[in-house]
C-alpha cells in the first residue's frame, strides 16, 4: 500500500513537472505571475489605431452586455456633457475626458480600485473612451476596460438607453 503511495506521488510531481516545463518553453504559454493581459487578439474586435495590446483590455459587445446586465461593472461614459445628455447607456456615469478634473472627484466616489470599469464613447474616431480607461489604469483601478465604439454598437442593437437633463 506504502508503494502504490509512493509512486503515485511521484508520477504526480512528474506530470507537474512536464507541465511546468512544457509551458515554460510554449509560444503560447501562460504567465504564472503578474498580470494577465488582454489576449483576445484573435477575436474580430474592432481596435483603436492607439491600440496597445499589452496595455489595454477591449471587450466585445458580447462582454459589455454581459456585464452591463449583471450589474458586475460601472459604465463610464467619456464624450462630453451634451452627447452624454442626448443619450448613454442606461446607468452609465458621464466622466468626461476633456473635463476630467471637474468629474472626477464625484467619479471617484462612486469606484473602488477593486470596481470593474468599462469606459466608452462613439464611432471609430473617438479614442476618448481608450484615453479614460489609461487614466483609470494608472490612477490604480486596474480593472478597466475599454468598449471601443461602444455608444453606436450599443444604438445599432436598439439596446437600453437613456438621455439626461442635467446642466
Amino acid at each position: 500500500m506504502l508503494r502504490i503511495i509512493k509512486e503515485t506521488i511521484i508520477l504526480f510531481v512528474l506530470i507537474i513537472l512536464i507541465a511546468f516545463i512544457a509551458n515554460s518553453v510554449s509560444p503560447k504559454r501562460i504567465p504564472y505571475i503578474g498580470t494577465w493581459y488582454d489576449n483576445r487578439d484573435k477575436i474580430a474586435l474592432d481596435k483603436p489605431p492607439s491600440y496597445d495590446p499589452d496595455y489595454d483590455s477591449l471587450l466585445t459587445m458580447e462582454d459589455a452586455f454581459y456585464l452591463w446586465k449583471s450589474g458586475d461593472a460601472v459604465f463610464i461614459d467619456a464624450r462630453d456633457k451634451s452627447e452624454y445628455n442626448s443619450g448613454h447607456i442606461s446607468g452609465a456615469i458621464n466622466l468626461p475626458f476633456e473635463h476630467w478634473d471637474n468629474y472626477w472627484d464625484y467619479v471617484s466616489s462612486l469606484i473602488t480600485p477593486q470596481t470593474k470599469i468599462v469606459t466608452y464613447c462613439g464611432g471609430y474616431n473617438c479614442e476618448l473612451s481608450v484615453d479614460a480607461a489609461r487614466e483609470l489604469k494608472v490612477l490604480g483601478y486596474p480593472n478597466t476596460y475599454i468598449f471601443f465604439n461602444g455608444y453606436d454598437k450599443w444604438l445599432e442593437l436598439n439596446l437600453p438607453q437613456e438621455t439626461s437633463s442635467e446642466e
